[in-house]
């Protein structure tokens, strides 16, 4: 009977002793742990504020981001430590490790990167008038690439839909097929006249919509156009017929809904050349700006208009190559070349360059060598070349991920674009607002814009 009541006894005072004891803290559930975001919705140049509330102070967490997109599917993710009141802010927050570091709001998205077992490839949206919808999860801990789930709406603390686009609300998307002219022209929400923009990207053998679509959400009425591997069109560059760029900007000029008064002009690569064709041709041009291009048209000599045209040609003794069956351009031209660039200073118009340093298709070089053929008086004025270290080839609006490398669907090849991601994604931001103020400034534009300003 003693023994009884001394175990008892014995008992009574370990369950007290238990609960004066501190209890270890229970691990937060999907319950406890909530994702905030800014905006869940955003154009692609928007910053979004990621926060996620509800972790225990000082906790480790993964923070992942995942998406779908023409069959491939794309993930990202950085390290983060919760602050004392169990809070991560992206916005202030740094990354400790992951896709990308240090204090970055938008380095989950410009970090994405094709999922283990998925083959490398650009990240480019088929279809611009639909968003990207980008699962933004929490993971407990420090995770690596290859052990988080990268699917959608994964397994997790917390796991919301972040949907980005580059096409802002009453955006029209107009297919354009006419007199053997092929391409999309984009008209902002309203009736116009809006400033008009030619798109004139590189020889691609697609369209190429996304930036287009960008600049009309911005207010401007935007043509981009085939001209190269795509339906009937030629089919190398040798074919080509130089007045089909001209044609396509006297279409765009002589559309009801553009002002022919303020018409500019973005491209990029051997669309460069083109683009300078048409600012040396055409005086309605007012501005261009030119990401990474040629000085001069590519292909065969030919008469436009009554003029002979003695366009570049590929040396393709010069290629590069890189890892076996990838190639660099970097050195197929050189200054030395003798190579006719356009006139396109003769019409008054105003120019900005684009040159990503680490560019491997076009040699930085080559931009240097046309300055030194402008006037003086009139590049003072009229012109102004921009370098970005550590920038590639392939400059897309503000947080796209970098595509270093890919297959070239008109050379046959996979081409080494270069540039190093963050330098890069950097250089996007910049060249974007440049891009913005510049049109602005020189096509009077006074449609107010749709979207914030893209932040770094």
């Amino acid at each position: 009977m003693r023994e009884k009541i001394r175990t008892r006894s014995l008992n009574r005072l370990l369950t007290i002793e238990n609960h004066l004891k501190p209890q270890p803290r229970s691990h937060p559930t999907s319950s406890t742990v909530r994702i905030e975001l800014s905006k869940t919705w955003a154009l692609m140049d928007e910053s979004i504020d990621i926060s996620i509330k509800g972790l225990r102070g000082g906790q480790s967490i993964t923070v992942q981001a995942f998406l779908r997109e023409s069959g491939k599917t794309y993930g990202s993710y950085g390290h983060y430590k919760a602050n004392e009141q169990g809070v991560v802010d992206v916005l202030t927050a740094p990354s400790l490790g992951g896709t990308y570091t240090g204090v970055d709001p938008v380095g989950l998205f410009w970090s994405l990167t094709t999922t283990p077992g998925v083959k490398p490839g650009r990240l480019i949206k088929s279809d611009v008038m639909t968003p990207y919808n980008v699962f933004i999860a929490v993971q407990d801990g420090f995770q690596d690439f290859n052990s988080l789930p990268w699917v959608e709406n994964p397994p997790s603390l917390a796991c919301t839909l972040l949907q980005r686009s580059y096409c802002a609300p009453g955006v029209k998307r107009i297919p354009v097929q006419e007199n053997g002219l092929i391409g999309i022209l984009f008209l902002p929400e309203g009736e116009g006249p809006f400033p008009g923009i030619i798109d004139v990207f590189g020889l691609s053998g697609v369209i190429i919509e996304h930036r287009s679509s960008m600049l009309a959400s911005k207010g401007y009425a935007c043509f981009v156009f085939a001209y190269i591997r795509y339906e009937d069109l030629p089919i190398t560059e040798s074919d080509l017929d130089f007045g089909y760029f001209l044609k396509a900007f006297d279409w765009l000029a002589s559309h009801p809904n553009v002002d022919s008064s303020n018409i500019g002009g973005v491209s990029n690569c051997a669309g460069g050349g083109y683009s300078l064709f048409i600012a040396e041709r055409r005086p309605k041009l007012k501005c261009l700006v030119c990401v990474n291009g040629s000085i001069s048209p590519v292909g065969a000599e030919h008469t436009v208009e009554g003029k002979v045209v003695k366009p570049a040609g590929f040396r393709m003794e010069r290629a590069v190559p890189v890892n076996g069956n990838m190639f660099s351009f970097r050195e197929m031209y050189h200054p030395s070349d003798e190579m006719l660039v356009p006139q396109f200073w003769q019409h008054g118009a105003k120019f900005i360059f684009v040159q990503g340093e680490d560019d491997q298709c076009v040699n930085p070089a080559a931009v240097g060598h046309m300055r030194s053929l402008v006037p003086e008086e009139y590049r003072r004025d009229n012109m102004e070349i921009v370098y970005y270290p550590g920038a590639g080839h392939i400059i897309e609006p503000p947080h796209a991920p970098l595509c270093r490398a890919n297959f070239n669907k008109v050379l046959r090849m996979y081409l080494l674009w270069g540039g190093q991601p963050k330098p890069h994604a950097d250089a996007q931001v910049d060249v974007w607002k440049r891009t913005l103020d510049f049109l602005n400034k020189n096509l009077r534009q006074n449609v107010a814009s749709t979207a914030a300003r893209p932040e770094l």
